[in-house]
């Protein structure tokens, strides 16, 4: 058996976890370690790879060749990780700390290479990443915009709206008001299918 050490790109949630697992599995491949775009497993010879590769880019993950990308896909990793603390109610540093002490690299460095690589800013990628953490928390409708604000690190609610409305196009109430149509469209043209309430 040989044993093979990949980067992922893309492979950024629970769900691809999962997947690449259960990849691995059908490929009679025994994973050693799936966690967020890292993958180390043992098969009997290299043909897996190309297999493997192929399965992958099916599902919009690709194996990373390049060392820099594969810095890149580190950096966001962490700030995947960097968030999920910050919604679990974990205090942390602020996220040029964060990727500076996990990487074990100077946060100028990190910036250069990631702007250079997708384009845009670490701190842009960022806002992203929590605004789509912001739209999934007002569709579940289990805590108000100020409990949201306060979990994702914002500093006043009014921060998080502008950010939301610069990103999205939409002030928040707009796109609540947006879902709640949607849903009700949805529930209107099947009937099996029950608007949920947490979507006004």
């Amino acid at each position: 058996m040989k044993t093979f050490e990949l980067h992922i790109k893309n492979m950024v949630c629970e769900r691809c976890i999962i997947f690449v697992q259960q990849v691995l599995q059908q490929l009679n491949a025994s994973a050693c370690k799936v966690d967020l775009g890292h993958v180390i497993f043992s098969a009997p010879c290299e043909s897996v790879l190309p297999i493997l590769e192929k399965k992958l880019n099916d599902a919009g993950l690709y194996i990373v060749h390049d060392k820099t990308e594969s810095t890149t896909e580190k950096i966001k990793v962490q700030i995947i990780k960097y968030l999920d603390e910050l919604e679990t109610g974990n205090k942390l540093s602020n996220l040029s700390a964060f990727l500076a002490d996990q990487l074990a690299r100077n946060y100028y460095s990190l910036t250069k290479l990631f702007s250079k690589n997708e384009h845009k800013t670490i701190e842009s990628y960022t806002i992203e990443k929590k605004i789509e953490r912001v739209k999934r928390m007002l569709l579940e409708g289990e805590l108000t915009l100020s409990e949201i604000s306060h979990r994702l690190g914002y500093s006043t609610v009014q921060h998080l709206s502008n950010q939301f409305r610069r990103v999205t196009g939409l002030s928040v109430s707009e796109f609540k008001a947006t879902s709640c149509r949607m849903a009700t469209l949805t529930s209107e043209s099947n009937p099996l299918v029950i608007a949920s309430p947490r979507a006004a």
